[in-house]
C-alpha cells in the first residue's frame, strides 16, 4: 500500500500530536521509509511505503488533527486534499483529537477517525479509533503470553481509577461541559453536537457502590480521588501504573465506563491484558464495528441498565462455560494485538480502500 502524507501546511507541532498512522514514516523531521523504524510500529517490510507524490498513492493520511487545521486557520487545505483524492480516485484518513465530540465539516473522500463523540450525533464519515497503547503486559511482566484465569464460582470485578462521590468534584466536572457548550453556542447556536453533562468520577463511584452492594460478586476496587492518582514524581507514576495493571490482571472482569470524553481507554487496556471488559455504552463510537463483533469480547451494558451491572455480570458469568471463559480471555488479547494495534489499524484502513475500489 502506497501512502502519501501532505507536507503543507508546515505545522510546527510536537510529533506526539501527529496522527498515529503517520508516525511510522516520520524520521528525523521528514517523511521517508525505513524498514526498522516501521517494524517498530508493527508494519511488515514493504507492506506500506511512503510516496512523495499524491498521483502515485493509494491512500492519503493527513498528519495532524482536524482540530489543528481549523484552530490554526488552515481549513482550506482540507478541501484541497479532498479534491486531490477525487482527482486521483483515492481516499484520505484523518483524525479528530481531544475529549470533545465536536462535529467538524465533512468531505466526500476524507474519513475522520476519532475516540470522542457520540454515535447518534455523527455521520458515518466519523469512525472509531482505538487508544494508542504500548504493550504494557510485555513491559511489566516480561512475557508475551498472558496468564489465563480459571473460572471461579463468583466473578471478580475490578476497577482502579478516578472515582469519588465528592460533591465539589462533581460540580467542577459538570462545569467543564457547561462552559464548552456555551462556547459552541456562541460559534453556532443551531448546531447539534452538544455535550451532555457527565461527572465521570462521580458516576463511576456510583456504579462501583452499586456493584459492591451485591453479594453475587467479589470486587477488586481502588478508588482514586484524582486522575492518575495525582502523581507528583516519575516513581509515583511508575508505582501507580503497576498497581493499575495489577488490578486488571487480578480481576476477571473490569468496569469500563467513559471519562471526560465519551470513550474508555480502560477498554483497550483490559483487552491488552487479556481480561473481559464490562463495557458501559454511553452512545460510544467503537472502532471497526463492521469487522469486530464487540459483544463477543465484552459484557455489554447500556447506560440505561447501569444499575443492573452486578446482575448482568452475574448472569453472564453463570452462563459461560469454564473453557469459554478462558478462551474469551485469550481472544481479547489476540484482538488487541492483531486488530487494535497500529499495524491492525493500518490494515483496516487499507481494507476499507480495497472495498471501495
Amino acid at each position: 500500500m502506497k501512502v502519501y502524507i501532505p507536507s503543507h501546511p508546515p505545522f510546527d507541532l510536537a510529533p506526539r500530536r501527529m496522527f498515529l498512522l503517520c508516525r511510522p514514516f516520520f524520521i528525523e523531521g521528514v517523511w521517508k521509509n525505513d524498514t526498522d523504524h516501521q517494524s517498530g510500529f508493527g508494519l511488515l517490510p514493504n507492506e506500506f511505503s511512503y510516496v512523495a507524490h499524491v498521483e502515485n498513492a493509494e491512500i492519503m493520511l493527513l498528519p495532524f488533527s482536524i482540530n489543528d487545521y481549523y484552530e490554526l486557520g488552515f481549513e482550506a487545505h482540507l478541501n484541497e486534499y479532498n479534491q486531490q483524492c477525487i482527482q486521483y480516485k483515492i481516499k484520505a484518513f484523518a483524525f479528530i483529537g481531544g475529549d470533545w465530540g465536536i462535529a467538524f465539516p465533512e468531505f466526500s473522500n476524507i474519513t475522520y477517525f476519532r475516540m470522542g463523540g457520540f454515535r447518534s450525533q455523527l455521520s458515518t464519515h466519523n469512525q472509531g479509533f482505538p487508544a494508542a497503547l504500548s504493550d504494557h503486559y510485555v513491559r511489566l511482566y516480561g512475557k508475551q503470553e498472558i496468564e489465563i484465569r480459571e473460572k471461579q464460582e463468583k466473578p471478580i470485578v475490578g476497577f482502579c481509577g478516578h472515582a469519588t462521590l465528592s460533591f465539589k468534584k462533581r460540580i467542577k466536572e459538570n462545569m467543564k461541559f457547561v462552559i464548552e457548550n456555551i462556547k459552541r453556542a456562541i460559534r453556532n447556536p443551531s448546531r447539534n453536537d452538544w455535550e451532555p453533562l457527565f461527572a465521570s468520577a462521580y458516576q463511576r463511584a456510583l456504579l462501583m457502590k452499586s456493584v459492591e452492594a451485591s453479594e453475587q460478586v467479589h470486587t477488586n476496587f481502588i478508588y482514586r480521588k484524582n486522575y492518575r492518582a495525582g502523581y507528583k514524581t516519575p516513581q509515583q507514576l511508575e508505582d501507580t501504573t503497576f498497581e493499575y495493571y495489577e488490578n486488571i490482571r487480578n480481576s476477571d472482569y473490569v468496569l469500563c465506563v467513559r471519562g471526560g470524553g465519551n470513550f474508555s481507554i480502560r477498554l483497550y487496556e483490559t483487552l491488552m491484558m487479556g481480561r473481559i471488559p464490562i463495557f458501559v455504552n454511553t452512545d460510544c463510537i467503537l472502532p471497526q464495528t463492521d469487522k469486530i463483533d464487540w459483544k463477543k469480547h465484552v459484557v455489554w451494558v447500556e447506560w440505561e441498565d447501569r444499575k443492573n451491572i452486578a446482575k448482568i455480570v452475574t448472569n453472564f458469568h453463570k452462563d459461560i462455560a469454564p473453557n469459554e471463559f478462558k478462551a474469551m480471555q485469550w481472544a481479547n488479547r489476540v484482538l488487541w494485538k492483531k486488530e487494535l494495534s497500529i499495524g491492525g489499524s493500518f490494515k483496516y484502513s487499507a481494507n476499507k480502500i480495497d472495498e471501495n475500489k
